[in-house]
């Protein structure tokens, strides 16, 4: 894995970062390791403890950042197959609410389809057209599989250590 989780001071997450730049806090003082890989980090003179998990010292003021939507994504999200009837060939990208009727180019708005499903709908709704969606569109986070399955691994191990 060459990803490492960032958390606050308080155990909330911030993001994920290279393995170089959590390496980096951990050794200026600025952050601690709460899980470390079974590898170790080497250099010519020492071996250091490789971070998955950080946590910072100090409390973090941010804004959360939604994940940048773009086409790759929405078909990753949708495992590449349509959302109506399961195709994975000729995909394009359908407006759940169509633009003409105020739809906007968002996450839970936005789904992967495929182009005979697209012209069935149309201008409609799915309900109007009387067509099912096998699953309800959603915005991922920094942490889903969308972004790094190992991440998401590894946030998921992180919150069961709390159950």
């Amino acid at each position: 894995m060459d990803k490492v989780l960032v958390l606050n001071s308080d155990s909330t997450p911030l993001n994920v970062t290279s393995v170089r730049k959590g390496f980096v806090l951990v050794i200026k003082g600025k952050a601690e390791v709460l899980k470390q890989d079974s590898q170790k980090l080497s250099s010519s003179v020492k071996e250091y403890v490789k971070p998955l998990i950080i946590r910072l010292l100090s409390y973090v003021r941010f804004k959360t950042r939604s994940v940048r939507l773009n086409r790759k994504r929405i078909y990753k999200r949708d495992n590449n197959q349509c959302v109506y009837c399961g195709s994975e060939k000729n995909l394009t990208i359908d407006h759940i609410i169509p633009r003409s009727r105020g739809g906007k180019n968002s996450w839970v708005n936005l789904v992967t389809c495929c182009s005979y499903c697209n012209l069935k709908k149309a201008n409609k709704t799915p309900e109007e057209a009387n067509m099912k969606m096998r699953y309800k569109a959603y915005e991922p986070t920094v942490f889903s599989s969308i972004i790094s399955s190992d991440v998401e691994c590894l946030w998921n191990d992180y919150k069961e250590s709390f159950v």
